[in-house]
């Protein structure tokens, strides 16, 4: 093969990581408007908003299922080893994880619509949002550490999961001691529960990306190699290719 070969062959393998990551944050930037709406959407209990949700969620499926597509090409046309292995098989991970997001999102949207009417607690939705505001944050910021190869960052966001339980603990606090005021307000606090708890759950699938983008750097998960790739099941890396 001669050198031009060579650094075409590099080239191209180069443009298709970098398609790879486009991909990948513009899988983010769909989940993190469908989560963001799914929640106003039970705050103002907008029905319409809440079917746009439903709809949207094929669209993220859609590029879920090309990134996958576009990984498991990648391994079999190029044979990538070592770093460049690891990185197309961390992405693949974090778009399951990101995918598994869309889902509790649409599922939010979805038990909008099996409610309807109009919440009576208008202090505890202020904490709603702010879990969901939080829960935002960290998803951007796991998918940017990913993109830009940040470990550093996914370490801190991997240590720092408990800021959303947090956050969890007190709205429930907070709704528990509303409700025992209120009787009246029962059916609203459960479907502030369900929904605070859809949005706490993320924090899981925010760890697993932090834990994929560790692997990617280091070679290793976070908790040293315990357990299985996030989302992968039971793939595992020969010690030669990681």
């Amino acid at each position: 093969m001669t050198t031009d070969v060579v650094a075409h062959t590099v080239k191209a393998f180069d443009a298709d990581l970098a398609a790879l990551s486009r991909m990948i944050s513009e899988l983010g930037d769909l989940v993190d408007k469908e989560l963001r709406d799914a929640v106003e959407a039970v705050i103002h209990s907008d029905g319409e908003r809440a079917k746009a949700v439903i709809a949207s969620d094929q669209a993220t499926d859609s590029l879920q299922r090309q990134i996958e597509d576009h990984a498991i090409t990648l391994i079999a046309r190029r044979q990538p080893v070592a770093y460049d292995l690891r990185l197309i098989v961390a992405a693949w991970e974090t778009a399951i994880e990101l995918r598994r997001v869309g889902d509790l999102a649409k599922g939010i949207a979805e038990h909008t619509i099996e409610i309807g009417g109009n919440h009576t607690m208008p202090e505890q939705m202020k904490g709603l949002r702010r879990i969901a505001r939080a829960v935002l944050r960290r998803l951007r910021e796991a998918v940017e550490s990913l993109v830009q190869g940040d470990a550093a960052k996914a370490e801190r966001l991997w240590r720092s999961d408990h800021e959303i339980d947090s956050i969890y603990m007190s709205l429930c606090r907070e709704l528990l001691t509303y409700t025992m005021a209120e009787t009246t307000s029962s059916p609203s606090a459960i479907s502030l529960l369900f929904c605070a708890k859809s949005i706490e759950s993320i924090g899981d699938n925010i760890t697993n990306i932090t834990d994929a983008v560790h692997y990617v750097v280091h070679g290793q998960r976070i908790n040293g190699g315990a357990g299985e790739p996030s989302g992968l099941g039971s793939l595992s890396l020969p010690a030669n290719l990681v």
